[in-house]
């Protein structure tokens, strides 16, 4: 993650160690997006597929990252192809 203001990387810290950006919002976005990637796990575990792929989509959009894109993607595959016996799914 970076500081939205300088690009620096960010240190953990609520201010931008080379600008002094308050990123307390970033931090907050950060921090719930998060929340809602482990929302979308449970969801995953206990098979409510599209549910978790609307969750990851919101995570993504609070703060987005490769792994939530993975999980978004897993998510919808698993949404769109429910209920298809294994047999019938092919790998492309």
């Amino acid at each position: 993650m970076t500081c939205p203001v300088c690009r620096a990387r960010f240190r953990g810290s609520a201010e931008c160690s080379r600008c002094g950006a308050d990123l307390t919002m970033v931090m907050t976005l950060a921090a719930s997006a998060w929340k809602l990637r482990q929302a979308a796990r449970r969801a995953l575990e206990s098979g409510e597929y599209r549910r978790a792929r609307e969750l990851a989509v919101r995570a993504q959009e609070y703060c987005a990252t490769p792994q939530g894109r993975d999980l978004e993607g897993l998510a919808g595959w698993l949404a769109a192809h429910a209920g298809t016996p294994v047999a019938a799914l092919t790998v492309q």
